[in-house]
């Protein structure tokens, strides 16, 4: 039993391992025959943040985050280089890198006019909105630099203003107050505050001929969006009701608007609840529970009028948020059917957590009449991402079905009233774009991550737009396959297998486990593929958690899973079990449970939900008792329930050698619930290890990348030696 705690970096004793594992000199793509590593997942490229199109559709803007050493690809607003590249039809021209040596640069956006592109860089000294302009080519700073990081992008307001969301630092006291006293009829408490407002900002509006900024709100508001008017006139910002602030499942927004150029004070326009959007033609449209109104803006503040009758979704169903077209005549919305249940996904009480997102319709609403009409009635596929063309005359939709998980994408011509496919298969469909002639969008698949491609919106032909990852060329990837099994209950569910390339029998499994896995199948997850390509199968079996069975229901799926696998005769009847977060909760109870896993791996463990429950973060306790833990209660109402369904009060029933892994700075799984599962397996004479990463955070791959090869490289020795004990690997270690 071993417990390591480092301040980043590799430790010494994988030194060795790291330089044989980790620093394979570079090959030719066609001849590339080795496994895929943690470094090949780390330089992988993808575009980060979307993508921006000028309004003639001539040019677009995107950001590739940077892969330097000393960032992490896997950062959730990463930074990168912006890029401009024109489309010449559905060809792309050379793009051209923005910015300036020495910062990295973020969100770009087009101006109303195309002439310009508005994008953040941000160095050692703070983040600055820059300005590049597409008749000389040449780039400016505006404004004055700020502290933290930008995670939204900059809005024009007409084409000479630029409005923006202005990080500020956490606040820290620079003497901490030595006695703190906190009380039960405190509306917001600091652990509630960190969950709900991590981040707080200024809202901005630079003018760019003269850099003088005006500040809408200052730079500690809790800002949870904002949004321009079309014609630029005006601003509409969300931020938290302030007695509801930072309060889980009980934070409600309002809504408040600012008209620019007039220098006048915010007015409240929207209450708890309600979110709006902007109509072509300068009006607004809130939705309620109730349904939808359109609003008009005056001096005075909205009035009433233009809507006719609003569209109500019905009870118990929602709409998505508004897509309109061009005129503003009619609007697209998705409507989720709470009634269409997953078989797959236990039914919540009312109120609860799901992770099964209710299957939609699309529906096509008049604004003027209000009249609805249900454009995928007829569909058995599940419908998201509708946009309009840039004509107006078509909306484009992708649909996933609910079996294969193939999807579609479909044009709907409004005129005409006719469907018709552009593209369907094994491959993922992200991020629509209209662009004169068609769309613009990322395909991936299991074997392929994601690109840039143009669609024709008649003809369906598609054109690469980009390569970001030629590197791969050559790699044989593992393409997974769609299982079924029974659970112990009976109930029918899916499963992913991932198996080695090549490999025919006597093959090592890994089993990943977390909830629903199996709608993933087509796309690329390049952690899966790092296994795979090392000799292992995985295996990604769906777990259905019921109400206050949590742990029971992750044993009910796991186990008889791992059975269909081994009775489908190509192991080696060897098997670990892995996860993370809510999964590692999942894998700690499991090897109380049974003894059919030679080892387990399990990231951010909470292995006592009494303890989960009382950390002293209301967020917390809501995601035990209504959250992912689906406990219907406190503990106090259901002790036996936690009890029985918490892995420490099992403990002295584990037998399987555990790595455990943790982030001293996890403000999600807090810490010393990872060291509560290790000092008791300790104290009980059990076999696991601990590694501690003193600067990580919950996901231990987004603030280090040396971390994050660390991480990948004891879990690969994990795995050598307990699921391959003969091999050379097997015989030493991390131990």
């Amino acid at each position: 039993m071993t417990s390591r705690k480092y301040r980043g970096g590799v430790p010494l004793l994988l030194v060795a391992a790291c330089m044989a594992a980790c620093t394979t000199a570079p090959v030719p793509a066609e001849a590339q025959t080795r496994a895929f590593t943690a470094e090949d997942m780390l330089d992988l490229v993808q575009i980060s943040g979307g993508v921006s199109v000028a309004p003639a559709g001539d040019r677009i803007a995107y950001m590739l985050p940077d892969v330097a050493e000393d960032w992490n690809v896997l950062e959730r607003f990463p930074l990168g280089t912006v890029y401009v590249r024109s489309l010449d039809g559905p060809s792309a021209g050379t793009p051209v890198a923005l910015g300036s040596e020495g910062r990295r640069s973020s969100f770009p956006m087009f101006s109303p006019d195309g002439s310009q592109v508005a994008f953040f860089l941000e160095g050692s000294s703070g983040g600055q909105l820059a300005v590049w302009r597409a008749e000389t080519g040449e780039t400016r700073t505006v404004g004055h630099t700020f502290p933290g990081k930008a995670t939204t992008p900059p809005q024009w307001a007409g084409n000479g203003r630029v409005v923006f969301a202005r990080p500020a630092l956490p606040g820290v006291a620079s003497e901490p107050a030595r006695v703190r006293v906190l009380h039960t009829t405190d509306e917001i408490l600091p652990g509630d505050a960190y969950f709900a407002n991590r981040s707080r900002a200024g809202l901005v509006v630079l003018d760019l001929a003269t850099g003088a900024e005006r500040a809408l709100l200052d730079d500690e508001a809790p800002l949870r969006s904002f949004t321009v008017s079309p014609d630029g006139e005006y601003v509409t910002a969300a931020l938290p009701s302030p007695d509801t602030e930072g309060i889980a499942r009980r934070e409600r927004n309002e809504t408040f608007l600012w008209r620019l150029g007039a220098g006048e004070e915010s007015r409240m326009i929207t209450g708890r609840g309600q979110r709006l959007s902007w109509l072509p033609d300068g009006r607004m449209a809130w939705r309620g529970r109730g349904g939808l109104l359109t609003l008009g803006v005056d001096e005075s503040g909205p009035a009433q009028g233009g809507s006719g009758t609003p569209f109500r979704s019905g009870s118990g169903a929602r709409l998505a948020p508004l897509e309109w077209s061009p005129d503003g005549r009619h609007y697209v919305t998705l409507v989720a059917d709470r009634s269409v249940s997953d078989p797959e996904v236990e039914a919540p009480q009312p109120g609860m957590f799901s992770i099964a997102r209710a299957f939609t319709d699309l529906y096509l609403v008049s604004n003027e009449d209000g009249m609805a009409t249900n454009l995928t009635a007829d569909f058995d596929d599940d419908v998201s991402g509708p946009v309009w063309s840039s004509d107006g005359s078509s909306i484009f939709f992708r649909a996933v079905d609910n079996s294969t998980y193939d999807q579609t994408l479909y044009r709907y011509e409004t005129e005409r009233g006719q469907l018709s496919k552009l593209a369907s298969g094994e491959e993922s469909y992200g991020n629509l774009i209209p662009v004169p002639e068609g769309l613009l969008l990322t395909i991936q698949s299991a074997t392929a991550p994601s690109d840039l491609w143009f669609i024709d919106g008649t003809t369906g032909r598609r054109t690469r737009v980009t390569e970001l990852n030629p590197q791969l060329t050559g790699f044989a990837f593992s393409k997974p396959e769609l299982l079924h099994f029974d659970n112990a209950d009976g109930e029918r569910l899916g499963a992913l297998l991932y198996r080695p390339p090549g490999a025919t029998d006597d093959v090592p499994v890994i089993t990943y486990i977390y909830e629903k896995l199996t709608p993933g199948i087509h796309r690329f997850s390049a952690r899966h593929q790092i296994f795979a390509t090392h000799g292992y199968a995985v295996l990604m079996p769906n777990v259905k958690i019921k109400v206050g069975e949590t742990g029971t229901s992750y044993v009910k799926s796991v186990v008889p899973a791992v059975q269909m696998v081994r009775d489908m005769g190509f192991t080696n009847d060897r098997f670990c079990l892995w996860g993370g977060s809510f999964g590692a909760y999942g894998t700690s109870f499991v090897i109380t449970q049974t003894k059919v896993f030679d080892c387990a791996v399990s990231r951010a463990t909470p292995p006592d939900l009494i303890r989960n429950w009382a950390s002293g973060r209301d967020r917390d306790s809501d995601n035990i008792e209504f959250g992912q833990a689906r406990m219907g209660g406190s503990p106090f109402e259901f002790m036996e329930r936690y009890l029985s369904q918490s892995a420490f009060f099992h403990l002295d029933e584990v037998e399987t050698p555990v790595l455990l892994t943790h982030g001293v700075k996890d403000y999600t799984i807090l810490v010393g619930e990872g060291e509560l599962m290790f000092y008791a397996l300790r104290r009980l004479g059990k076999n696991a290890t601990l590694v501690l990463y003193e600067e990580g955070d919950h996901s231990l791959y987004r603030h280090s990348r040396a971390d994050a090869l660390d991480v990948h490289q004891r879990m690969l020795d994990w795995f050598e030696m307990y699921l391959r004990p003969g091999s050379a690997a097997g015989n030493g270690g991390v131990r």
